[in-house]
């Protein structure tokens, strides 16, 4: 069973008490039953993949009932549903589902080069990527990497909630190596809009010093007013504190 999985998962990764590791698994349990009641998702939480996961969060979030429950519960609830999408990113395999999205995408009325460039701002990087190469100088914005082999166009918010337009939209985007890239993807590190580094205590000291960064650091995200918005959302929804 997924919330078994779960909960086991919680105890190895995060080291939590069996009443903490309890409170969080009820905490999706409940949520899950009762988004479903109010017909705000379709399906359990733990029966989907996990761009469907990433799309129901974005909508949970945003659920009068939800906020003033996650509210009263000082933040556990929302704390739970982002310890289960690091918990789907370890288990699950995002491709499959980020395709399936692609080929829904092709079956659009939309013009087909819109169509190519959108699935290509994730799946081939396209554009996309180009555009962030020439922005960042070609170089990781945290450890200045300048192999365009091990690079990679991160999508701030990430790509199965964007718009078709967020897809593409080069706002959207940071340019990292790729293990800056998982992390960032899984909520581990943030920014605020200065560029100062945000960690979370989910990584650990001697992750932290292993992959040589720490919560002094700050690096150059040449921001612009188009990104705060994409910025504020990772922080508030992915960042798992």
């Amino acid at each position: 069973m997924i919330l078994d999985d779960f909960s086991q998962w919680m105890k190895i990764n995060r080291e939590l008490s069996d009443t903490s590791v309890y409170k969080y698994s009820l905490a999706i349990k409940t949520t899950s039953k009762e988004m479903q009641e109010i017909g705000i998702i379709s399906k359990s939480l733990v029966d989907m993949n996990l761009s469907e996961l990433d799309i129901a969060i974005n909508v949970i979030l945003k659920t009068p009932q939800f906020v003033e429950k996650n509210r009263k519960g000082n933040r556990m609830y929302s704390n739970s549903l982002k310890q289960f999408r690091l918990f789907a990113l370890d288990v699950l395999d995002s491709d499959d589902s980020e395709l399936e999205i692609a080929s829904e995408i092709k079956k659009s009325k939309l013009p087909q080069t819109e169509k190519e460039a959108i699935i290509k701002a994730r799946i081939g990087q396209g554009t996309y990527r180009e555009e962030l190469l020439k922005k960042y100088n070609s170089k990781c914005i945290m450890t200045g990497i300048d192999n365009k082999k091990l690079l990679i166009a991160s999508h701030i918010k990430p790509w199965a909630i964007c718009s078709n337009q967020e897809r593409t939209d080069i706002e959207n985007g940071l340019l990292l190596c790729a293990n800056m890239d998982r992390l960032f993807d899984s909520g581990l590190i943030t920014f605020d809009n200065s560029g100062h580094l945000y960690i979370s205590s989910f990584l650990g000291r001697d992750n932290e010093k292993r992959l040589h960064i720490n919560s002094d650091m700050s690096f150059d995200l040449k921001l612009t007013s188009g990104m705060e918005k994409y910025l504020e959302y990772h922080r508030d929804v992915l960042f798992v504190r």
